[in-house]
């Protein structure tokens, strides 16, 4: 059995099955070892209030959420980084004219503000309709906008500052944020916070995105269903999210 003390998961396409539920398995093997003593913390692109009001039955230890631009820890926000509102809003203000046609949202102190029917992408989550002319003088965690097609994110990128980065997800979504603002980073802040060596911490993902998460960690696992790119990147490959990989990795090398 090898030894972990914190477990880092991607939730969507990872952790959670295609109908973004946690099946009775993952749950009972996940509250198995957090009664081990194995922290478990959730490392998505996800805002924090989803953890809160979405995931019934999830407990966790700590988070990393916006991707990465935000870490908490029993709580508490131990590392942020975000966009200042004076670059934030003239951005967002030049991408609405640049694509008009593209549904657009920040993340600004735990509310989601769009110009667009935001259930249409996350069914269920309540957003402030606007046409970002009039913000919170407070830094975004972080822009999304939707991506039709390759060129989209192309056309993206040379409109961005230097300081700023695009991530994309599942090819549909682009997700904009400070540079250096990654997954990786954060969960490398909160070892350092637990006192926990990297070398112990495992991580599970699937896109892009996760792989800083599964470089940073002691073992870093891909799921069956993850993009090529993140499989070659990982140390294993487990089963796939419909299948409850992580949790028979977890079972087979941790449990066991």
């Amino acid at each position: 059995m090898q030894k972990i003390q914190v477990i880092f998961s991607d939730l969507d396409r990872t952790l959670l099955r295609d109908d973004k539920t946690l099946s009775p398995f993952t749950l009972g093997i996940l509250a198995r070892c957090r009664a081990r003593g194995i922290r478990f913390v959730p490392a998505t692109a996800r805002p924090p209030r989803s953890l809160e009001n979405e995931l019934a039955g999830l407990n966790w230890d700590g988070a990393i959420c916006h991707n990465g631009g935000v870490a908490l820890l029993d709580g508490r926000i131990i590392w942020e980084q975000g966009i200042a509102p004076q670059t934030a809003g003239p951005l967002l203000r030049a991408l609405t004219v640049r694509f008009p046609q593209h549904g657009l949202s920040a993340e600004i102190a735990g509310q989601l503000y769009a110009n667009f029917d935001a259930s249409r992408l996350w069914p269920g989550v309540a957003s402030t309709p606007t046409d970002f002319s009039e913000l919170p003088a407070l830094p975004c965690e972080k822009l999304l906008i939707e991506l039709h097609s390759p060129a989209d994110a192309a056309a993206l990128k040379a409109l961005l500052p230097e300081t700023l980065a695009l991530t994309v997800a599942e090819g549909t979504l682009g997700m904009i944020q400070p540079r250096g603002v990654e997954k990786g980073r954060a969960a490398l802040a909160l070892c350092k916070r637990l006192g926990v060596p990297p070398a112990e911490t495992a991580a599970f993902g699937d896109d892009l995105n996760d792989i800083p998460l599964l470089r940073a960690c002691g073992v870093g696992v891909a799921v069956e269903n993850a993009l090529p790119a993140v499989k070659a990147a990982a140390d294993a490959v487990c089963g796939s999210n419909q299948e409850d990989g992580p949790a028979r990795w977890l079972a087979e090398h941790i449990l066991a």
